[in-house]
């Protein structure tokens, strides 16, 4: 026998009330359950989109990684050159081929880091964008 219990009208009420919001995720206070934006804080409360500035932020950073990668390579063989060069003309005794590594090594790492840096900023910068509703044109 299937048993069933009897629900009050207050019971009801207070259910279909609790149904019809639900909470802010940002600042935790109660909207009504198809509000897009939350009166309290002021945050979108459906799914959002950075827009076409953040995208090209953040491919720029990666294109600003790229081409630094790229110098770091090119400036690699350069200085295998160089080394090479110094070592067969040896003009300075204080110029040795480890000397030439040495600095090679120190610009590479520079401009790899700063790179890095700078492409990683974009990135940053693309999250801080103020975000828009995807339905908003």
């Amino acid at each position: 026998m299937l048993a069933t219990r009897s629900i009050s009208r207050e019971t009801a009420k207070v259910r279909a009330t609790a149904a019809a919001v639900k909470s802010c995720p940002w600042c935790c206070d109660e909207i009504p359950h198809d509000a897009k934006k939350c009166r309290s804080c002021g945050e979108w409360v459906v799914g959002t989109s950075h827009g076409i500035a953040a995208m090209m932020l953040r491919l720029f950073g990666l294109a600003w990684i790229a081409l630094s990668v790229a110098i770091a390579a090119g400036l690699w063989f350069a200085g295998q050159a160089v080394r090479g060069w110094v070592w067969m003309h040896s003009i300075n005794q204080q110029l040795t081929p480890r000397v030439v590594d040495f600095v090679l090594y120190v610009v590479i790492a520079i401009v790899l880091l700063k790179g890095v840096a700078v492409g990683v900023g974009f990135g940053i910068m693309a999250r801080l964008s103020p975000r828009r509703p995807r339905w908003w044109t």
